[in-house]
């Protein structure tokens, strides 16, 4: 028995001893991962202080700059500054938009285009309408007597104020009616070609196949 005491004894100090090394090696590492922690934040402080700001946490953010907001025009709005107005800008903007278009097609080359407009865009403007009717009896030297009714109607545009001046309210806006088209092109000479060329305008303008000529671009040497 007292020999089994006596070696129980070392072996119980050995293992004492065994687990207060594994203690003192663990707050050895715990103490190397703080060190290395505080020099990240005193790193991060020394580089970016000056442009940075602090997290609720007490961590350091890289300070992001902001971009000022640009004005994109909206999809589908026109710059009115340069909107067509007279008969003769809306004949050349038709000519120039098929003129690439046209050229764009396949077997189509050197496109010449004349284009007849019947006026400018017509514009509807919104009107408040005041419609009253009267009735009266009249009587004439006979005695006979007769109902009339006398109906009046009032109309007035409607406008808004907008930086101290009054624009009227516009529900529509009326394309120009297009009195003729005029196609001069090479290639037009080929029939299947011709009729993707007549196709493609009446389509795009919306006007019937009889307002509409095309016709083949003679060579330089003719």
């Amino acid at each position: 028995m007292e020999k089994k005491n006596q070696a129980f004894i070392p072996w119980l100090k050995s293992l004492l001893t065994n687990q207060s090394k594994d203690k003192k090696a663990k707050y050895q590492y715990m103490t190397v991962i703080l060190v290395l922690g505080v020099g990240f934040i005193l790193f991060g402080n020394l580089f970016f202080g000056g442009d940075s700001a602090t997290s609720p946490g007490g961590g350091v953010l890289p300070a992001m700059k902001q971009e000022e907001p640009k004005d994109e025009p909206v999809f589908g709005q026109n710059d009115d500054a340069n909107a067509p107005s007279t008969i003769s800008d809306y004949e050349a903007s038709f000519e120039n938009q098929l003129k690439d278009a046209l050229e764009a097609i396949t077997g189509v080359n050197d496109v010449s285009v004349v284009v007849n407009v019947d006026a400018s865009e017509q514009k509807v403007f919104q009107k408040n309408v005041t419609t009253s009717q009267q009735n009266t009896v009249e009587t004439d030297q006979q005695g006979g007597k007769r109902d009339v009714t006398d109906t009046s109607k009032d109309e007035q545009v409607l406008v808004i104020r907008k930086n101290e001046q009054e624009i009227p309210v516009v529900t529509e806006t009326k394309k120009p009616v297009i009195r003729g088209v005029l196609i001069v092109a090479k290639g037009a000479e080929n029939i299947h070609v011709k009729q993707m060329i007549l196709e493609a305008v009446t389509r795009v303008l919306d006007v019937p196949q009889h307002k509409v000529a095309v016709l083949p671009k003679k060579s330089e040497g003719e």
